[in-house]
């Protein structure tokens, strides 16, 4: 029996699908005699997004799960090496791994000192190990980044045996600072339920609750903004943008900013400020499973970071059927194709993205264009690039 184990920080639904997924593809391969998945959590939950776990068992298809932590999951960044939770959890993880004795460990993010700890523990047990991350150049370290820095990165990520990144720029960047011969996997990281979010995207049933909760009367037409209210997401420009744009426009369409965090005093001084405050709302977040629906009746989803490794919420949003503004800064840009369906723009850029906000509230059939291509545009980025990628390195095994 190969036992192939799967680390990350907390429970996510986008990790319990990547899990579910590969197990229902061992058993279609007729595997389940050969190989076995093992997950393990640092913690079961995380204090920015707090995801109700519910029945494990079930929502990772059957693969064992083990918690390291009663605690939330502390966060990232080199501070958090000092804390003694972070050896706490790093030598449960040694002794789960010494128990399992793995033939191949995915491990999320190549510098937690738990993903680190396992790949100490390859090179003793001879089993392969690789990070899933989607770090690049581009990041939410990009102006932290130095030559010093980014050798300090290359010793650890040059011990590790293959890369699952999300995107061309995690790639690029992976193999820079891992060895250019290293395997490394676009699209093997960072996919969603593409068919289940269609198909919640559909169902018109919870309309009247979304609106509610967006504050919406019936056939108000909205731009959709669900993010942290943290800076680096870079709402008070689009609150600017966006107030702009409404000044010119015939029928001005609204914009709700939906979710929760540090900024949002912050932000709720910055509509009343705008001059555009009837146009604009601050809530809470929706509830996750209303998400796709509320993307797909939005004109678009809006995701304007200054840096961001990713955004899945760009992946969940063009699965539902919805049109894109997303900052050229963000690595799920990459999906995003100009009149296509959407627009990428620079952070920066107040004016621009005035302009496509106004592009987009007086052109309908624009708009109708852009749901169309939005799902075709996720038909190469899904679950089966995952379970290929995971594929291909268990073929190494022999």
């Amino acid at each position: 029996m190969r036992r192939i184990l799967i680390t990350f920080d907390t429970h996510t639904p986008y990790l319990a699908f990547r899990v579910s997924a590969l197990q229902r593809a061992i058993q279609e391969r007729g595997l389940q005699e050969k190989l076995q998945i093992e997950v393990v959590l640092i913690a079961l939950q995380e204090a920015s997004y707090g995801w109700s776990a519910g029945d494990l068992d079930k929502l990772y298809g059957g693969a064992p799960v083990t918690i390291l932590s009663d605690a939330p999951f502390r966060g990232l960044g080199m501070k958090t090496f000092l804390q003694p939770g972070v050896w706490k959890t790093s030598l449960a993880m040694a002794k789960t791994v010494w128990r399992m004795k793995p033939s191949l460990a995915f491990v999320g993010g190549y510098d937690r000192l738990e993903s680190l700890t396992v790949m100490a523990l390859s090179k003793l047990r001879r089993f392969r190990v690789g990070p899933l991350h989607d770090s690049r150049f581009n990041d939410a370290e990009s102006f932290a980044k130095s030559i010093r820095l980014e050798w300090v990165k290359s010793l650890f990520m040059a011990r590790y045996d293959f890369f699952m990144c999300p995107g061309k720029e995690c790639i690029e960047y992976s193999k820079f600072l891992g060895g250019a011969g290293k395997p490394a996997y676009r699209a093997g990281w960072n996919v969603v339920d593409n068919a289940t979010i269609g198909k919640s995207a559909d169902d018109a049933t919870n309309d009247d609750a979304i609106r509610e909760h967006l504050q919406l009367p019936p056939g108000k037409r909205f731009f959709l903004m669900p993010i942290r209210f943290i800076e680096k997401k870079n709402a008070l420009r689009v609150i600017e943008a966006f107030a702009a744009s409404t000044k010119t426009a015939a029928t001005p369409a609204h914009l709700t900013i939906c979710g929760k965090g540090e900024q949002e005093e912050a932000l709720r001084k910055a509509v009343a400020a705008s001059g555009a405050g009837e146009h604009i709302t601050i809530t809470g977040w929706l509830p996750y499973e209303q998400v796709p629906r509320a993307c797909r009746l939005a004109e678009a989803t809006v995701l304007a970071s200054t840096h961001d490794q990713w955004g899945l919420i760009i992946n969940e949003a063009l699965a539902a059927g919805s049109p894109i503004l997303v900052s050229d800064r963000c690595g799920a840009q990459e999906l995003v194709k100009n009149f296509v369906n959407g627009f990428t723009f620079a952070p920066e850029d107040t004016a621009h993205l005035s302009e496509l906000f106004r592009a987009l509230t007086a052109d309908q059939a624009l708009v109708t264009r852009f749901r169309e291509n939005a799902a075709k545009s996720m038909e190469e980025f899904s679950e089966k690039q995952f379970v290929e990628a995971v594929f291909q390195e268990i073929e190494r095994l022999g």
